[in-house]
């Protein structure tokens, strides 16, 4: 294994309501067969992922001090993922995403002002061992780091060597999708996105263009496909894979258990072929259990499915 992880990005509580019978409407009331308190944010599972399949995860994020707080630092701890440099305020409440789920799509709602506000004076830069790898989280949501990215990683590379680093947009809140991460993506090793994301950020109208346009600036792209799979692009040479066979029942988080796969491939020096493969197991497993951590079960069906591709 070739050293340990750090996350810089969004933490919250994800209050998921699984199988409604109907898309809500105005003035309506309607019914769900399922719901569960789950940790939240790209940030905080992508570390659970990525710390359940054996790399030692740091996240650096901001929480609220009250019961949700709490909830979010047992959990992750339960996980293996290392919280100490999590900063928690008083007085502030920690961002919460209602994710309605139901047949053929979902709808999230998110109240994450302490994530939004989160910069560069919150991060430590001290304190960590043999970090390897450093991943940013919904660069779209985070308001009070897209004029630093370019510093923070400029900063981490002085105090950690040979050090690589890799993004996920996830969606714009704002829907107008800023040309700005163009200044930080020559600053990205590995770029994970989904189509509608590599679409919207490149405004190519198909994802070959779009996969072609990025791969001129970054070195290794990846486009998650869903039900269709994935296409990547690392130093020219493309990569592609279906989709697994799965039990459906909620895609919260399946997105940032692909990445975590991959990166998991990725510190271990696996080529991108074998670490595409991890992360399309690590997001078909993801989507079979309600909320983006999963179960013990999941994580245990993950090592199973990998070791039988090693």
């Amino acid at each position: 294994m070739n050293g340990n992880c750090l996350v810089i990005g969004d933490l919250n509580v994800d209050i998921i309501v699984a199988d409604l019978n109907r898309p809500p409407e105005k003035g309506s009331e309607v019914i769900a067969k399922n719901h569960l308190l789950d940790i939240g944010g790209s940030g905080g599972i992508f570390s659970i992922v990525l710390s359940e399949l054996g790399i030692k995860t740091h996240i650096i994020s901001k929480i609220g001090n009250d019961t949700f707080g709490d909830f979010l630092i047992k959990r992750l701890g339960g996980h293996g993922v290392e919280v100490d440099k999590i900063l928690i305020r008083e007085n502030k409440n920690t961002g919460v995403t209602i994710s309605l789920t139901y047949a053929e799509d979902k709808m999230q709602i998110s109240s994450v002002e302490m994530v939004k506000k989160f910069n560069i004076s919150d991060i430590v830069f001290e304190g960590f061992e043999n970090i390897a790898h450093v991943h940013f989280s919904s660069y779209y949501m985070m308001d009070g780091l897209q004029n630093d990215y370019i510093r923070i990683i400029s900063t981490i590379k002085k105090k950690y060597s040979n050090i690589t680093f890799s993004m996920d947009t996830n969606d714009d809140p704002s829907g107008e999708w800023d040309d700005k991460i163009y200044e930080t993506l020559p600053h990205i090793d590995v770029f994970l996105i989904n189509k509608k994301e590599a679409l919207k950020i490149t405004k190519k109208n198909n994802i070959d263009d779009a996969l072609e346009k990025l791969s001129k600036i970054v070195k290794t792209i990846v486009i998650k496909l869903g039900e269709d799979g994935y296409i990547a692009k690392h130093d020219g040479n493309l990569y592609s894979g279906g989709s697994l066979n799965v039990d459906f029942k909620d895609s919260t988080g399946a997105g940032d258990n692909f990445d975590a796969g991959f990166i998991y491939g990725f510190l271990n020096n696996m080529e991108p072929g074998k670490s595409l493969q991890i992360g399309n197991i690590c997001g078909a497993k993801s989507v079979e259990y309600l909320g983006g951590s999963g179960t013990k079960e999941k994580f245990n069906k993950i090592h199973t499915l990998i070791k039988k591709i090693m």
